[in-house]
């Protein structure tokens, strides 16, 4: 398994400049680039500025974050919040094409306003939906080699839960360029599954992507995304979670992710040494690290 950073650890205190530089430096594999934040390094640079980064350094992009998708989505009505949502992908997807990123993560529906109570709607509908999404961003996707990343959330504020249903709605459509971004806090964030057995249902092919993080616990209804930590202490058994990849033959790339506003008021460079170090002290202990000596 190869080491990833996701630009959440220091989106609100840092640049696509910066992580470039300081992934690079402490000896990151992947970037996982946000597309609010390429925008931000796009108002100054030109995208072959991105694309000669990567191809002088070890460095290399791997999937776009992300793409929050919504109920109604092509579903026919061709609202404008629909042909926002699509020009913002393909937007994404051409810039992938030229810097040579192959994945963009997909966000199932989720009822997005932390106070707002949990998703409404039947599991028949919420399959039917996403479903029907990932179909045709397949489709939009294809002519670029992008694939999708389709991404459970544990919480009561999403429509896609647990791995059987994203497993489920992921077999269902059935392509080649359709697959799961497995994320522990997201696992966990579903009843506390601690026990990450459960992902070996899905082939190995389908998993496009991992995303690793610790977090704190807290009551159900104060579970949040901004509990996740790095992967120095916490709740979570990522033992479990990375000798579980390992069994299953997984050798793509492990992303630390967090959005945690503590580390935000701190530098990017503590936080992407500290990002790389506690990760990879994780990976080695659990000998999955691909480079060196471990397998």
């Amino acid at each position: 398994m190869k080491i990833g950073y996701n630009q959440s650890n220091a989106m609100k205190c840092s640049s696509v400049d910066k992580d470039l530089v300081l992934c690079e430096k402490n000896g990151f594999d992947f970037i996982e680039l946000r597309l609010d934040m390429l925008h931000e390094y796009l108002k100054e640079h030109d995208v072959n500025e991105l694309k000669h980064f990567f191809e002088k350094n070890n460095l290399k992009p791997h999937a776009l974050n992300a793409l929050y998708t919504f109920p109604t989505l092509f579903d026919g009505t061709q609202s404008q919040q629909e042909q926002d949502l699509v020009a913002e992908f393909i937007w994404g997807c051409e810039i992938a094409q030229v810097i040579g990123s192959e994945y963009f993560i997909i966000v199932p529906p989720l009822q997005r306003d932390p106070n707002g109570g949990p998703f409404i709607g039947s599991w028949e509908d919420n399959y039917k939906n996403s479903v029907r999404i990932l179909s045709h961003l397949s489709n939009l996707a294809e002519p670029y080699g992008i694939k999708l990343c389709f991404e459970l959330v544990g919480f009561n504020r999403s429509s896609v839960r647990t791995v059987e249903q994203a497993w489920q709605i992921v077999k269902t459509v059935n392509k080649d360029n359709v697959g799961l971004v497995i994320d522990s806090f997201n696992l966990y964030l579903y009843n506390r599954l601690n026990d990450f057995s459960v992902i070996k249902q899905i082939p190995v092919n389908k998993i496009f992507a991992v995303h690793i993080n610790n977090g704190d616990d807290a009551p159900e209804e104060q579970l949040s995304q901004a509990l996740r930590r790095f992967c120095d202490e916490g709740v979570l058994n990522l033992n479990n979670f990375l000798i579980t990849l390992k069994e299953m033959g997984y050798t793509g790339m492990v992303s630390i992710e967090t959005f945690r506003p503590e580390y935000w008021e701190k530098t990017p460079e503590w936080i992407i040494s500290q990002a790389y170090q506690t990760t990879k002290e994780i990976m080695s202990h659990c000998n999955c690290l691909t480079n060196g000596q471990y397998l």
